[in-house]
């Protein structure tokens, strides 16, 4: 079969490894697979298979070739200026059309069978291509409880009639209650995981970093930004230190817009000699193997690939709790690694996870990782999505 995933760029994010990781997957299963993206800039990533197809299919720059799309993308901006959000929508109206010419040039020798989608920012930019051999694949999560009329809009323009998928039961969840409130009925609505090549994770967190400290440490990784809330964990090292005297570090590998005001918090509670900020790393599988535990304080959280990483290179794992699928990954020994969105809490959940050896748990990150193995993860998009039923 031949496979289109479609992602919005290829910076490095969890969305742009998940995209990479699916085209490897199918290509390796012995399908045709192209990767097509949009956005070339702060691109770092691309698929590890060579066979793989690799297509930059730059909307922005065919929107304004001609003087209709340059008019079109004014009309957005003012929209967007009455009526906030808005841009990508009338945008999108415009760019769809261009998207469809572009890929009905691609597809002139050959056909794709199954077309994935990743992402709002992606499908929002073709929202009115909804081919039928289409999937819209859904991470992103919220803790609204409330639609307003334009997402309401919005809503009914990206999801009613098309085939959505999400990348965990939790996630799938949160938008079985969003479609209900804003009457939106796409055609169907699953649950698959992302594929992970967990040897390569292993393979590359036993490389040398030699600027990793000999001395224990607690890790935080991810972009520096308010819905990963790593103040409350900055907090709750702060609660660890008083209470339960521990001499482990906190290091935070990352980089964001929160950096600097991460980093003045330090600063004020005297913590410049206890907390390293690491910066971007482009492999951070070696703090991940040689922390003495990752600590999860994300407001939401679809289904994090830092959770699954973590599992591979065997290191302790906390999460806080909060809307998306972190929760459903947490089985057996791991049940009890789960924290209110408290600093008390999570202190006290770190001081007892630290007691127990890394091997405590290594049988229950042998099962889970299990769920994400790619041939059984292509298996499920093929059988579920390439019926017969579904290509009318």
């Amino acid at each position: 079969m031949r496979i289109a995933i479609i992602v919005r760029s290829l910076k490095y994010g969890g969305m742009e490894r998940a995209a990479c990781n699916q085209a490897d997957a199918f290509y390796l299963a012995g399908h045709k697979a192209d990767l097509i993206y949009f956005s070339n800039k702060a691109k770092e990533l691309q698929p590890k298979e060579k066979g793989v197809g690799l297509i930059h299919l730059d909307l922005n720059s065919l929107l304004k070739k001609s003087f209709k799309g340059k008019v079109w993308d004014l009309l957005a901006r003012v929209s967007n200026a009455f009526f906030r959000k808005t841009y990508p929508l009338v945008k999108g109206y415009y760019t769809s059309k261009i998207f469809e010419k572009e890929f009905n040039k691609i597809e002139k020798e050959q056909k794709y069978d199954l077309i994935l989608i990743r992402g709002q920012g992606t499908f929002e930019q073709i929202w009115r291509f909804k081919d039928k051999r289409s999937v819209r694949i859904c991470v992103n999560v919220s803790k609204k409880n409330y639609s307003t009329f334009i997402d309401k809009i919005m809503s009914k323009c990206y999801y009613n009639n098309v085939r959505v998928n999400c990348n965990s039961d939790g996630s799938k969840d949160f938008y079985i209650e969003k479609f209900k409130r804003e009457n939106v009925k796409p055609i169907s609505l699953d649950s698959i995981k992302n594929p992970f090549f967990t040897q390569k994770v292993i393979d590359l967190s036993n490389e040398d970093n030699k600027n990793i400290p000999k001395e224990p440490y607690i890790l935080g990784l991810g972009r520096l930004v308010k819905t990963k809330n790593f103040e409350l964990l900055i907090d709750s090292y702060v609660e660890l230190k008083k209470k339960y005297n521990i001499s482990h570090k906190l290091i935070l590998v990352g980089d964001g817009d929160d950096k600097s005001y991460l980093e003045n918090k330090c600063k004020d509670l005297k913590l410049e000699n206890d907390v390293l900020f690491t910066g971007y790393e482009s492999n951070p599988y070696p703090w991940i193997k040689n922390s003495e535990i990752i600590v999860f304080t994300s407001k939401m959280e679809g289904l994090s690939n830092v959770l699954i990483e973590a599992m591979c290179c065997k290191t302790r794992i906390l999460i806080t709790k909060s809307p998306g699928g972190m929760i459903e990954m947490m089985k057996g020994n791991l049940a009890y690694n789960i924290a209110q969105n408290d600093k008390t809490d999570i202190a006290l959940k770190i001081n007892t996870i630290l007691i127990k050896n890394k091997e405590y748990y290594f049988n229950d990150y042998i099962k889970l990782l299990s769920l994400f193995e790619p041939s059984k993860v292509v298996d499920d998009w093929i059988n579920i999505y390439t019926k017969k039923e579904y290509n009318v």
